[in-house]
């Protein structure tokens, strides 16, 4: 279970403490078992960079080889981090890790099309409601959806759910939230999806629980991000992104007495 931690007039849920960084091994752990109880032998992954870390740890604990595939403009630093895979650059890693899992017989690891992985992110649900039953609201920072939609399964309707995206990428905040001026960079490197195929999912999920999306400024996350670190509270880029969805919200919405913020990775 990750930690809680009180922030002022929030709760900061710390993914970034799971064993790799990042949410990512709520989903990977599970894959990753999951692939070898169906005979799988080796396995390939696409990846802004969190999620191939964490299968890179845990595909090595198993012993499964591991092919990953990047975009030219992945974070340099999170590729010193993956150290026991083959590392594949391409401009486009997911039709061509797609490609390469049916060609070599290898489990693909994308967690917007297996089911496990929704199962994996369903667990910060049940954690949430055993550390704050009484959790009014959750803001989370939003790539393909995946951890938001496996979040909601578990989590009440009552709670509202806010998807925040970055400015320069919000396919799916920006149907909700067009108070926004389009932005060309961000600080938030781990956000940049581009195949969406749980979109219609994740609206239906973020509109039952009564939320929204988001969508939040480059100099706001900066300006959040530097304020956490001078709070001591080490953390990605992304979970800033997350607190100043939260800001920007409250000046609109009802978030309740009791909002949780997801940090989803370390800074990397």
């Amino acid at each position: 279970m990750t930690p809680l931690q009180r922030h002022q007039e929030v709760y900061l849920k710390r993914e970034d403490n799971n064993l790799t960084g990042s949410t990512k091994d709520r989903a990977i752990t599970l894959q990753v078992d999951k692939l070898i109880s169906l005979g799988f032998k080796t396995a390939i992954i696409s990846s802004t960079g969190n999620a191939a870390i964490s299968a890179d740890y845990y595909c090595f604990q198993k012993n499964i080889p591991l092919t990953v595939f990047v975009s030219p403009k992945v974070n340099p630093q999170k590729l010193l981090l993956i150290t026991h895979s083959k590392i594949i650059t391409t401009d486009k890693p997911i039709s061509s890790a797609f490609k390469e899992s049916k060609n070599n017989q290898s489990y693909f690891l994308r967690q917007s099309t297996d089911p496990v992985a929704l199962t994996g992110y369903s667990n910060i649900a049940s954690e949430l409601l055993e550390q704050l039953p009484k959790i009014t609201s959750l803001f989370i920072p939003v790539g393909s959806g995946t951890t938001l939609l496996g979040i909601s399964q578990k989590l009440p309707t009552n709670v509202k759910i806010f998807a925040i995206q970055p400015a320069s990428h919000c396919p799916i905040s920006s149907l909700f939230d067009q108070q926004y001026q389009a932005e060309s960079s961000t600080i938030t490197d781990a956000l940049s999806a581009k195949l969406l195929p749980l979109k219609h999912k994740i609206v239906t999920a973020i509109n039952i629980s009564n939320g929204s999306g988001i969508v939040v400024q480059n100099n706001d996350v900066a300006q959040i991000h530097h304020t956490l670190t001078n709070s001591g509270i080490i953390t990605s880029p992304e979970g800033a992104l997350a607190l100043a969805g939260y800001y920007k919200t409250k000046k609109t919405f009802d978030v309740g007495e009791y909002p949780v913020i997801l940090l989803t990775g370390n800074l990397r």
